[in-house]
């Protein structure tokens, strides 16, 4: 589409799409990004990432939104991030009022609430953009907390009325596309999973040469499903694997690690800035979750990296498994699979290389629904060319 044609967006976040802080501040940033590089892209978006912003963070990351004709950060509080910010609906309403938007993207959660009232009052259509199906996020962490109950009701509401009324829902995994599709016509949905940079994740670097070989994690371990694989690993993992590799270090990386646990061969390295050189500099990548949801995007931020990889298949789920370094085993077969890796030596390998790229790069995805939109502003069905592949941003 030529540079003078190109579509109006105005997207909507409640994340910072500059800090990678989590998997949701990446893909946003990620789709912000690719999506300016075809499009007139206007974002409003709520500081912090879905808690208070570090200043430290923002400032490291400041550089990393590009190509986007304007940025709007509103300033982070709880009530307006679960509930309902008036400075954000308002700032969004202003851009509407001064331009016409050819599409609205809300991203993330609670974002619907802004593109249903923007969409019904200005007549752009919406775009919803969900990384998760909040309310039963919230239903489940209802049972420990009843006071998530009534925000579990809000947002199955609020999510429910989006899906309905958007022109087009992007849901993250298929299982939370047919979840989508008891509210919706499947025609309006995508999966777009979560993806990778691939100018950081990739397999184009010196193997690490540890002298203590190293087994990585990352997640946030204030999350119960994170927290629980470090309590797997104590229990079950870490005693086969030292029985062959005495001096091996397990290295979990992540806010919020546990205080109450010592041990010489595990290591909590809190957040890093530069996970990407954390993941290249380890021997194997595990993730023996025992539940969950959603995407797993470490695991294939590993497999970009080219790293032999472990994991349950609750850790993997959604997951193709035809990758060659890529294993999955059960807790009781953990302990030797990590060791197999180990002794195989190859920390890094470019076999799955084009494999992932294709699938989950965020170039390849993201083009996908800038396809869409293209298509859809013509008038025109999707995918419009039947022999074209769409093998990873499927219509189901």
């Amino acid at each position: 589409m030529p540079p003078d044609h190109r579509l109006k967006l105005l997207y909507i976040s409640l994340h910072d799409p500059h800090v990678p802080l989590t998997g949701t501040g990446a893909r946003v940033g990620a789709f912000v990004n690719h999506l300016a590089a075809r499009h007139h892209v206007d974002v409003v978006y709520m500081d912090g990432s879905g808690q208070p912003p570090s200043p430290e963070l923002s400032a490291h990351y400041a550089g990393s939104v590009t190509g986007v004709a304007s940025k709007t950060c509103i300033p982070y509080s709880q009530s307006a991030y679960f509930l309902f910010s008036r400075p954000l609906y308002r700032a969004a309403a202003a851009k509407l009022a001064r331009q016409r938007y050819d599409y609205i993207i809300c991203d993330y959660g609670m974002s619907a609430i802004y593109g249903l009232l923007l969409s019904r009052k200005f007549g752009a259509p919406l775009i919803y953009s969900s990384h998760n199906i909040e309310f039963r996020a919230n239903l489940t962490k209802a049972r420990r907390d009843p006071r998530r109950l009534p925000l579990a009701l809000y947002m199955y509401a609020v999510e429910r009325l989006a899906v309905q009324r958007a022109r087009c829902v992007v849901a993250i995994a298929p299982s939370e596309a047919d979840e989508y599709a008891r509210w919706t016509s499947r025609e309006k949905i995508l999966v777009i999973p979560q993806g990778f940079d691939e100018r950081e994740f990739n397999p184009f670097y010196e193997p690490p040469r540890n002298a203590r070989k190293t087994i990585l994690f990352c997640g946030n371990f204030r999350i119960q499903f994170n927290r629980e694989v470090i309590d797997t690993v104590m229990a079950h993992i870490l005693a086969p694997v030292l029985a062959k590799y005495p001096d091996a270090l397990f290295r979990f990386v992540g806010r919020f690690p546990p205080e109450d646990i010592r041990h010489p061969n595990v290591e909590f390295t809190g957040f890093l800035q530069d996970y990407p050189a954390a993941l290249k500099q380890a021997d194997v990548v595990i993730s023996p979750m025992l539940q969950g949801w959603g995407f797993p995007t470490k695991i294939v931020e590993a497999l970009a990296c080219g790293k032999p990889t472990l994991t349950t298949p609750v850790g993997g789920r959604g997951l193709e498994q035809d990758y060659r370094i890529l294993r999955f085993a059960e807790i009781g077969d953990f302990g030797a699979a990590i060791c197999a890796s180990l002794d195989a030596a190859q920390p890094v390998t470019p076999f799955d290389h084009e494999r992932i790229r294709a699938r989950y790069s965020w170039a390849a995805l993201v083009a996908k629904l800038a396809d869409w939109i293209e298509a859809d502003a013509r008038n025109e069905a999707w995918p419009h060319e039947p022999t074209r592949s769409h093998a990873n941003a499927t219509r189901v």
